[in-house]
């Protein structure tokens, strides 16, 4: 039997490998008309990249997210650390989610117009960034060290969001689900 400690190492690196594929081939399906022919060619691959490896890191996330808490010591529950990396998890996933729809519902022609193509690359990089921001969270949480340390974040306080955030984050989710309703019409 494989401990909840393993189980939710394994499930993490699934989510942080799915995340960090689709990130990087969402940035490319954004700069992909600016580059020469050869790779603006390739962006159809890039879309099918950029949205099933999302869908996978999205899939896998409360596979980490439920091992995660029942790895986590009694005491830890109470963590401000957590409690960041729950708000960061839900809107990388949220994200994530306006993502997937849009695009199931516009199929490929999120990428057609200069708009669309910034807001579905942009929701996308920002499903990512969210959620490796909670991975590197869970390694400050576990070893006392981040990737991010050099910024010197307030780990120890939870991080309510900032007006201007949430603002901008139901901002992009309305227009990712504008771009995919309004493809229904």
């Amino acid at each position: 039997m494989i401990s909840s400690n393993t189980f939710h190492v394994v499930s993490t690196e699934l989510v942080v490998g799915g995340f960090a594929l689709a990130g990087l081939a969402f940035v490319f399906c954004m700069i992909a008309p600016m580059l020469p022919s050869t790779f603006s060619d390739r962006q159809g691959a890039g879309d099918a990249v950029a949205h099933v490896a999302l869908a996978f890191g999205l899939l896998a996330t409360p596979f980490a997210i439920l091992s995660g808490l029942s790895s986590a010591p009694g005491e830890a529950l109470n963590s401000a650390l957590l409690a960041n990396k729950m708000l960061f998890s839900l809107s990388g996933g949220g994200l994530a989610l306006g993502v997937l729809v849009a695009r199931w519902r516009n199929g490929g022609g999120v990428w057609d117009s200069t708009r669309t193509r910034l807001i579905q690359g942009i929701a996308g990089a920002g499903a990512t960034a969210c959620m490796l921001l909670t991975a590197s969270l869970g390694g400050k949480f576990t070893r006392g060290e981040s990737l991010l340390d050099w910024l010197h974040l307030p780990y120890n306080e939870v991080l309510l969001m900032p007006t201007f955030l949430s603002i901008a984050l139901l901002l992009i989710g309305c227009a990712c689900a504008a771009v995919g309703f309004r493809s229904t019409s």
